[in-house]
């Protein structure tokens, strides 16, 4: 669920929760009870005081326990004596103001009466709707979480079937096989080595395919060794027309990225690249760590050609969005995806938590 969705809901249920609370009691009360104008206001003013509380004091306390506290008991131990120290906050504050409408204040007679016991009596009730409203937020919010997790689950396995078939698409791409077989028959005249190491590295490079279809994640060296066997094949094909750079950082290589996540961006970057470029197209794939962060930047040379302007492109627009489906499903908010277009250079850029 998204953040505005959630934030929408849970004012909708504070308001009416305590203007229902306050209503009911306020009934309640006034009935065996009868109070004048100024009772009443003070009455009501306890539980907007509640409901200011709860909304930017409590709220945000319990959001950060949620993201800060990992066991469930001590969660529960520190929400525990959270709300033991809110509530004489609360009755304080209550109490403080009430005696300015008071015709007698009568301050030091009151802290003179003032004890433990005197305390609980009058606050009793506070503490119960407290840990209520705290034992409801959390309620809720397990079980949007629940929802959230299930959808998760749901949209991964449609995803993992929409990669497989991307995959094999990407193994078998007929386009890409046709000229791999069309560059290796020329060459086997003019370089039967050349010709022989295109052929190994397209068999290579197949087989880590097959391989990967079944694995999620894969540590980066392993995707990087995969691509630099495909821009092999490329640049026997290509030849001087294009030129690769590699900058990818030691501690990088062991962090784990989605499979087949990155082939995607390079075959658009030399399609496209291509069509917009000087040449020769300069091609860059660099990787380093930002905190606890893992970046990858994808740049060609040449400029960003929107889905539609090219002739015969169709793919552009699918591929990139199924790249942020897999990174939103996998990394929910832990993720950044940019494009940077310059003049005559473009590049993506993935910024991606490693300690999701």
């Amino acid at each position: 669920m998204k953040k505005k969705f959630k934030n929408k809901l849970f004012w909708i249920l504070q308001l009416s929760g305590w203007t229902v609370l306050a209503l009911a009691m306020f009934f309640v009360f006034g009935k065996s009870k009868p109070m004048d104008y100024l009772s009443k206001f003070l009455f009501l003013y306890s539980y907007l005081l509640d409901f200011l509380i709860t909304s930017f004091v409590l709220r945000y306390l319990l959001r950060f326990f949620w993201k800060k506290v990992q066991s469930i008991k001590w969660l529960i131990i520190v929400v525990f004596f959270t709300v033991l120290l809110i509530v004489p906050v609360w009755y304080f504050i209550d109490v403080f103001t009430s005696m300015f409408f008071w015709v007698d204040s009568g301050i030091e007679n009151y802290f003179k009466k003032f004890t433990l016991k005197f305390y609980f009596q009058r606050s009793f009730m506070v503490y119960v709707i407290y840990y209520a409203w705290t034992t409801l937020y959390f309620g809720i919010k397990y079980w949007m979480e629940w929802q959230e997790e299930k959808k998760r689950s749901e949209d991964a396995y449609n995803l993992a079937q929409k990669a497989q078939l991307q995959m094999l698409r990407y193994q078998l791409n007929p386009h890409f096989l046709f000229n791999s077989l069309n560059s290796i028959k020329a060459l086997v005249e003019e370089d039967k080595l050349k010709a022989k190491e295109m052929i190994t590295e397209l068999s290579d490079f197949l087989r880590y395919s097959l391989m990967s279809k079944d694995a999620a994640f894969r540590p980066l060296k392993d995707e990087i060794d995969a691509l630099k066997l495909y821009l092999s094949i490329e640049k026997k094909r290509f030849e001087e027309k294009l030129e690769i750079k590699y900058d990818i950082e030691e501690e990088a290589k062991s962090k784990m990225v989605l499979s087949f996540l990155l082939h995607p961006l390079i075959e658009n970057a030399i399609k496209y690249g291509m069509k917009s470029s000087k040449l020769p197209l300069e091609l860059t794939i660099k990787s380093y760590l930002e905190t606890n962060f893992l970046v990858v930047e994808i740049c060609n040379s040449g400029k960003w050609i929107e889905w539609g302007e090219a002739e015969g492109q169709h793919g552009t627009g699918t591929g990139l969005e199924n790249v942020k489906k897999r990174l939103e499903n996998a990394y929910v908010e832990n993720y950044k995806f940019d494009i940077i277009k310059n003049e005559n250079k473009v590049c993506i850029k993935i910024m991606m938590n490693t300690d999701r």
